[in-house]
């Protein structure tokens, strides 16, 4: 499973719980309310551990996690 992937689903299952949920790549996570400061966290765990990246506190920020996509595009650094 590629990252952009494993991202949505993560979304998906663990911070909307809802596994059929419908959820673009482009949509703004912040601003629809599904993420909020806790569920950027969360992400920063979910990345950590999945694939092995260390996020640094400096790039914990909304910009890298507005959306999927800018999640993938982030994570392409690395």
């Amino acid at each position: 499973m590629d990252r952009k992937t494993a991202l949505l689903e993560y979304i998906k299952n663990e911070i909307m719980r809802n596994r059929n949920a419908r959820l673009g790549e482009d949509e703004d996570l912040l601003s629809s309310g599904i993420l909020d400061s806790l569920g950027i966290l969360q992400i920063v765990a979910f990345i950590e551990n999945t694939f092995g990246i260390r996020i640094p506190d400096e790039d914990v920020v909304f910009d890298n996690f507005q959306s999927v996509n800018a999640m993938a595009a982030y994570l392409q650094r690395y």
